[in-house]
């Protein structure tokens, strides 16, 4: 990780920060640009994990949906039934008049089938897979998003960024003769420099570049909502492909703990303090649950205590939002997360090369899928609706904006 985000810096001075002074001076508007609106038919305004059409999405004004879709073939090569499933649930999205945005499987799901894209086989069969779906899925699926956020070393594992970026492209590659009207991209998290530069041969192939952004959710620092739009405008000036914000939200709830609740929390685990919870990790890990536990197996390629209460694990341990990991003026809150949207997506609609906007997510979830814990706020409150489908003041908000 910490090599992953020096390359990070490396490539934001060597690419982002020029990108953003030549802005001012480029196009806005481009011939791929108005393909990709013909093809969407119009601003694309998303929700993120929609396995199944539900009235309320429609109510919400929302036009696509994005969804995961599972390997088509078993190890013998038939068709399993959770590919038909799926499509059947494409189906129902059509029949409601809302288009879908498909995201293939990561690395790990071909590893997990004895396919390795790293070798020969595994490169032809994963253009085989790619062929598959783009003539299987015709009038069902609209968009596929190749993979989800692999220039993250944790979701391109086994393969580094390299054999990554080489496993997204020939993807995308053999796509392209048969996608038809199917629009083809893939997405980042945050500005990605070395990723999109990485692709660049596979340009001709794409006809979106899409970024993950979730700004004053995760750490207390670039907590500012002009964020999203210096990104998109970086991936405009960079690639000069229409730009797609896959992925954004804002919690709807989260707060800081105290000294003695946090403390509280580490006695639970078998520990009084930080600094002995790091020297006894292995102790302190096994009093944890097992997802959690599995995700700090799979993530630490290090110090695995160093892990556990560094940037990227922390908050799941405490189960906590800290003080400054907020937008200011807007608390995360049921109403505050309201506000986020009534901010932000009129300034995003105001974007001349954007394609389109995926809010994440639909419904609450009732665990973290980190961590594994109901109370932890990191991956469970960002849902419009709360996990019972009942919606919040940000479904309202939304609703007012686009469903006008």
């Amino acid at each position: 990780m910490e090599t992953w985000l020096k390359d990070q810096l490396k490539y934001l001075a060597v690419f982002f920060i020029p990108s953003l002074a030549k802005y001012p001076f480029i196009e806005k508007d481009s011939e791929e640009l108005e393909r990709l609106r013909e093809k969407t038919g119009s601003m694309v305004h998303g929700l993120c994990r929609c396995d199944k059409f539900d009235p309320r999405i429609k109510a919400l004004g929302v036009n696509w949906v994005r969804r995961g879709i599972c390997l088509p073939f078993d190890e013998d090569g038939n068709v399993t039934e959770n590919f038909l499933q799926a499509k059947e649930e494409l189906r129902e999205f059509q029949a409601h008049g809302i288009k879908v945005l498909i995201t293939t499987p990561s690395v790990g799901w071909y590893m997990g089938m004895g396919i390795d894209p790293r070798t020969p086989e595994g490169e032809e069969k994963s253009r085989e897979i790619a062929r598959f779906y783009s003539t299987e899925l015709q009038g069902l699926a609209n968009g596929f998003c190749i993979c989800n956020e692999i220039g993250i070393p944790r979701f391109a594992y086994p393969l580094n960024l390299d054999q990554a970026v080489r496993f997204l492209g020939i993807q995308m590659e053999a796509m392209a003769p048969l996608k038809g009207d199917i629009v083809v991209g893939c997405n980042s998290v945050g500005p990605a420099c070395d990723q999109f530069f990485k692709l660049r041969p596979w340009y001709p192939y794409m006809d979106w570049v899409g970024f993950d952004m979730y700004v004053g959710c995760f750490f207390p620092v670039l907590t500012q909502m002009g964020i999203f739009e210096l990104l998109a405008k970086y991936l405009w000036a960079f690639t000069r492909k229409p730009v797609m914000l896959i992925e954004f939200g804002y919690l709807a709830g989260g707060a800081p703990k105290t000294k003695e609740e946090k403390r509280a929390i580490l006695q639970k685990y078998g520990a009084d303090s930080e600094k002995q919870a790091r020297q006894n990790i292995d102790a302190f890990l096994e009093k944890f649950n097992e997802t959690g536990r599995k995700y700090v197996e799979k993530c630490a390629s290090g110090d695995r205590g160093k892990f556990v209460f560094g940037p990227d694990f922390r908050n799941h341990v405490y189960c906590e939002l800290p003080r400054l990991t907020r937008i200011r003026g807007l608390p995360h809150t049921p109403e505050g997360q309201a506000e986020f949207y009534r901010r932000l997506l009129p300034r995003l609609e105001k974007l001349p090369f954007l394609g389109g906007m995926f809010i994440y997510t639909h419904r609450d979830d009732p665990k973290c899928s980190i961590c594994g814990q109901s109370e932890c706020p990191v991956e469970t409150q960002w849902g419009l609706c709360g996990a019972d489908g009942t919606p919040k003041a940000g479904y309202w908000a939304v609703q007012g904006l686009w469903g006008e």
